[in-house]
């Protein structure tokens, strides 16, 4: 029996034993997962897995009692969470697409009033994180617009104590089972064109939201990433994400890395998956009419070296591109890496899987096999922001030299 995962995991734990705890908490994740997509619910055995874990504080600095990850031990253990359902693994980095980025802020040398401020609210989201094992989500996407932040038609006005939002969301993963939802939107005093986004993190029993129950989608079906309608919801000053205002477009635009490089080891975890899938099934299923296993085929061995070709070269990119980002966070180098991670894994994903069923042949589109599930939540990758196309946009234009610092040139 496996050691439960609690026992081990601390603000000690070295790097390399956190993923191992990872890939043993992905077994069970694997168990449950075709129960979770079969019935288009939410995980939430997997979740409470995640908190015992100790997980929802993996990217929260050791000082503030987390697990002090960097991006790249990040990667590698999301990689492993979503071998065993991508789903859980997809929902899970949404939470921390709004813990991690707080976690890399240096508050050093901000003082006064201002300081004091964005310490706070530092100090009270690590704290719903790590002790009060509470799950943050993002609401960003929004009809027609997707996660376009400079479309975005969400508002909020200043009123005594806060602030009221008004607007639609939809794609919320986790709608209906976050506790706290990160919300973008701009000044209703703003001008259309004006780039300046502010967050408010929004509690899951604020009266101001209602969520429409429509998650019924081919692929990523546990993450139950329903409809969020904001009606004059009322968020106190304390809630304003680090009681700045204006600043979430500059901030993705110079350091895009959780907002694109989150999801990919989500999608290198699914490639992983099916590619395993695939090799235990060639090696014990046999040729019709013999006893010899389907991998002793010379054209199977062939199309599994491409495919294990392709996928340790986007393995290779995705590490390499996380490693960027813990050494020069924000640098050229880094965010460019980022995006042609995505763009590999998001594209790899489905042709992998795909190649797997016609190895491996007509019995592997079966539900009652995890293949082709693999392959529809593979094909959400490239939809995923950074879409695919959005990604091939960006790496061409800094290989064009145009600056990608600006936010005139981006694709939110």
């Amino acid at each position: 029996m496996e050691p439960a995962l609690r026992q081990h995991i601390t603000p000690t734990t070295s790097s390399e034993d956190l993923i191992e705890s990872c890939r043993v908490l992905a077994q069970r994740l694997k168990e449950r997962a075709p129960k979770y997509d079969r019935e288009g619910s939410f995980p939430v055995e997997n979740f409470q897995e995640l908190k015992d874990a100790s997980l929802l504080g993996i990217m929260v600095p050791k000082e503030f009692g987390g697990l002090g990850a960097d991006f790249l031990t990040y990667t590698r253990a999301l990689e492993q969470l979503a071998i065993g359902d991508a789903a859980t693994g997809l929902t899970f980095n949404m939470h921390n697409i709004a813990v991690g980025s707080l976690a890399e802020l240096d508050l050093k040398g901000i003082g006064g009033s201002r300081g004091k401020i964005m310490g706070d609210f530092r100090d009270w989201m690590f704290d719903q994180a790590v002790r009060e094992k509470k799950v943050f989500a993002s609401a960003a996407s929004e009809p027609g617009i997707g996660a376009h932040f400079t479309k975005l038609k969400t508002t909020y006005r200043r009123v005594d104590g806060g602030f009221i939002i008004n607007g639609l969301k939809w794609f919320v993963s986790m709608a209906g089972y976050a506790d706290y939802y990160v919300v973008p939107a701009r000044n209703e005093k703003s001008s259309p064109d004006d780039p300046s986004l502010s967050y408010l993190i929004v509690e899951k029993e604020n009266p101001g939201i209602r969520i429409d129950k429509v998650w019924d989608t081919l692929g990523m079906r546990a993450t139950t990433s329903d409809t969020m309608h904001i009606t004059d919801c009322f968020v106190s000053t304390e809630r304003l994400f680090l009681g700045s205002e204006g600043m979430v477009l500059y901030k993705i635009t110079r350091e895009p890395h959780w907002l694109v490089g989150g999801y990919n080891g989500v999608y290198l975890g699914i490639c992983t998956a099916a590619f395993d899938f695939m090799v235990d099934y060639l090696n014990n299923k046999k040729i019709p009419g013999t006893d010899a296993p389907m991998s002793s085929d010379l054209r199977i061995q062939q199309r599994v070296g491409e495919l294990a070709i392709q996928l340790d070269a986007a393995r290779a990119v995705t590490y390499e591109a996380a490693r960027l980002v813990d050494e020069r966070r924000g640098s050229p180098e880094a965010n460019v890496a980022i995006h042609r991670a995505k763009y590999m894994v998001g594209e790899l994903g489905p042709w992998l899987a795909s190649m797997a069923i016609r190895t491996c042949g007509g019995t592997t589109i079966a539900k009652r096999l995890p293949l082709e599930r693999y392959y529809r939540d593979a094909r959400c990758g490239g939809l995923m922001p950074a879409t695919s196309d959005e990604c091939l946009m960006y790496v061409g234009k800094a290989a064009l030299g145009i600056d990608m610092s600006k936010t005139s040139e981006t694709y939110w």
